[in-house]
């Protein structure tokens, strides 16, 4: 084949060591360059251990497992977060477990089921009713010895207990009224009776005879009858005339003195009845309140043998007639504690706006 002159390079000559070790040293500083820069970049990125240099890159990093800096210890205090409210359990209002609405009603209204409607028509959500009055008559059959076997209205029906016991299980809360030693038909027996200095039974201004709160015969027959309510599954006993007579009970300079009635003794007698009441009472699901009035507590209206003492240690409720304010101002100042959460104030008709436990005492018997 025939070449040109255009088919011909122009020649080089042989390549020699010296052209060798040129290329080998130009790639050595390329190299060595590069390490440097490597070094200056990635020098964050290496991590002297004990167990050496160990280097490190971003992205084979998992989030969240970052190396630990040998060289540094943090701790971290994790406060506990504040409870948040359960949206399904919300918190309840500051309010006594024990507030109602009570309405009294007559026993005949228990027992023939028409005390819910009395009790919806004035407002209320428990009912109130007399199981024992100023006469000794109590409405229910009792098992006690002194007993004197009169009844109130109604309560002579056969199978009387069951009935009220049937009735206390329903949902109103039923509250018992029961005139302790204001009881003609005790106070009537000579061997029970507050007499006067002559030695005659005393009256009050009423002309209803008074039983001894020294009498521990007395005492113990009172007792007893709470309990009995108390098995019977009310809700609430509430003492009325629950120690000596009051100065606006009757003239109290003619009650002799003595073992029926021991002149500066009384708070003591008072106080251990009202303590041997709670102490009954202990074992069953049923509040114990005493009625008590602003003159009681404040030493106007003297002779009961009232103290905050008895009424801090033994009573669950107070019930009071009068303004919610001022009788709130009279427990406050006698000493009686938790008197917001304990006081029933007593009027003649039902406040709605009203958030205590509130009652009255007089309703409409007409279904």
């Amino acid at each position: 084949m025939r070449r040109t002159k255009f088919d011909y390079q122009s020649y080089h000559g042989k390549r020699t060591a010296t052209d060798w070790l040129k290329w080998i040293a130009l790639i050595l500083a390329i190299l060595a360059a590069l390490a440097v820069a490597v070094l200056l970049w990635g020098q964050k990125y290496f991590t002297y251990t004990d167990e050496g240099l160990r280097l490190t890159l971003p992205f084979l990093q998992q989030e969240g497992h970052k190396p630990a800096d040998p060289g540094q210890v943090d701790v971290v205090i994790e406060e506990e977060p504040e409870p948040k409210e359960d949206a399904s359990h919300p918190a309840e209002p500051l309010q006594p477990e024990e507030a109602t609405a009570a309405a009294a009603v007559p026993l005949s209204t228990l027992l023939d089921g028409s005390a819910a409607t009395l009790a919806e028509r004035a407002g209320a959500n428990s009912v109130v009713v007399e199981m024992k009055d100023a006469q000794g008559r109590l409405g229910w059959q009792s098992e006690q010895p002194l007993d004197g076997a009169a009844k109130l209205p109604g309560a002579e029906a056969p199978g009387i207990n069951e009935q009220l016991a049937a009735w206390n299980q329903g949902s109103l809360d039923t509250i018992a009224r029961l005139s302790c030693f204001r009881d003609e038909a005790l106070g009537s027996n000579m061997a029970h009776t507050i007499r006067t200095g002559s030695g005659y039974r005393w009256k009050d201004s009423g002309g209803l005879h008074w039983a001894s709160p020294s009498d521990p015969e007395v005492r113990d027959y009172l007792v007893g009858l709470m309990v009995e309510l108390a098995r019977l599954g009310f809700d609430e006993i509430v003492l009325e005339h629950w120690g000596y007579p009051a100065q606006s009970d009757g003239p109290l300079g003619n009650i002799q003195s003595g073992d029926r009635y021991p002149a500066g003794e009384l708070e003591p007698v008072a106080a251990a009845f009202l303590a041997q009441a709670a102490a009954a009472l202990e074992p069953y699901d049923v509040r114990l309140s005493l009625a008590v009035s602003a003159g009681q507590l404040s030493g106007e209206d003297p002779g009961t043998g009232l103290t905050a003492e008895a009424l801090n240690a033994s009573v669950d409720r107070i019930w009071m007639e009068g303004g919610r304010t001022e009788a709130l101002e009279a427990l406050n100042a006698s000493g009686v504690t938790g008197a917001e959460e304990r006081l029933v104030s007593r009027s003649g008709a039902l406040d709605p706006e009203e958030t205590g436990a509130q009652s009255i005492w007089e309703t409409d018997d007409t279904p």
